[in-house]
């Protein structure tokens, strides 16, 4: 089963790639795709290969339930994180895609072959930026967590150490503007020091897929949906392209790049957020500021922090998060 090519010329490739488009790179990647796009919006969900069996258990349940929400789930297909979150999909009989981070001709890992083929079974796709025959190289993996991050309404990571390769995803989603979530995580797991890391740049906790769908703007797709369009391909044998709806892009773009909503605030927490801007401050000059008790200060400094609206840096510096 050969890929068909999708290039950035042809009518049907996805809008969202230009974004990739930088001064260095004059057009957006060619594409190779096996099976269906979905035409429900996606979520990505990535992470670390070597993940700890919650990582794995917590990321199977949460692609089902966005999945059961009517999403389609996203992922690199890799061992771990990406594998679960695949998994997670195909219990919910949604679909799911795999971002190869070579050609399809090189399943990568290749234990997983027998796990893209139920995923092109049930109706999911296999997408990649190089022709089949192109063995996985490193370089290919950074590549493809650009196009994973581009192509979806949010990146999900769930596990990641300081050197992840999920954090070159979280990197890509926030230079695209995209939504970045991430599972918090013990601060002695070293399994988590990427999740840590990310949160203190600015990104979103989530503990469950209600907490996703909420910063996505607290509208869900239509559960199930598995329209798809098709196009006449351009390879010399013909046959169909099956692609997303027309809407999918208007629908994506229509949604909220930062959820403006954020829970009520305390007095407390209202007046060391006022307090703050984009220099960092210590936790005494925030008392200083305000007038409250170190105690109190902490306690708002430290769920201002789990809203993503303050981040903490080291040495007790705190700053606004930039938006």
């Amino acid at each position: 089963m050969a890929s068909i090519e999708i290039q950035p010329a042809d009518p049907f490739y996805p809008a969202q790639l230009w974004a990739l488009v930088t001064e260095t790179e004059a057009a957006p990647p060619t594409l190779y795709l096996r099976g269906a796009l979905p035409a429900c919006p996606g979520i990505a969900i990535v992470g670390t290969r070597a993940a700890s069996d919650e990582a794995i258990r917590f990321t199977r349940a949460l692609a089902a339930s966005l999945g059961e929400a009517g999403f389609s789930i996203w992922s690199g297909g890799a061992r771990g994180v990406d594998a679960a979150a695949h998994e997670g999909a195909l219990d919910a009989r949604a679909p799911t895609v795999v971002v190869s981070g070579g050609g399809h001709a090189h399943p990568y890992p290749r234990e997983h072959a027998a796990l893209f083929g139920r995923i092109l079974a049930a109706g999911g796709a296999l997408l990649a930026r190089v022709p089949d025959d192109t063995p996985p190289l490193p370089a290919l993996f950074l590549q493809r967590n650009a196009v994973l991050a581009a192509l979806t309404l949010a990146t999900v990571v769930v596990e990641a150490g300081i050197e992840s390769g999920a954090r070159s995803a979280a990197a890509a989603a926030r230079r695209l503007g995209r939504h970045l979530c991430v599972v918090p995580h013990a601060p002695w797991s070293p399994r988590g020091v990427g999740c840590a890391l990310e949160l203190a740049s600015g990104a979103r906790p989530i503990t469950r897929a209600a907490d996703v769908i909420e910063i996505l703007g607290g509208q869900a797709p239509p559960p199930r949906r598995r329209a798809r369009r098709s196009a006449r391909n351009r390879s010399p044998g013909g046959g169909t392209l099956p692609l997303p709806d027309a809407d999918f892009g208007a629908r994506a773009s229509a949604l909220p790049q930062e959820s403006p909503r954020s829970p009520a605030m305390s007095a407390a927490e209202r007046a060391v957020l006022d307090a703050l801007d984009a220099r960092p401050a210590h936790v005494d000059e925030v008392c200083e500021r305000t007038g409250l008790p170190p105690r109190r200060a902490v306690e708002a400094l430290l769920t201002l922090t789990l809203q993503a609206v303050v981040v903490e840096g080291p040495a007790g510096l705190f700053r606004r998060a930039l938006r």
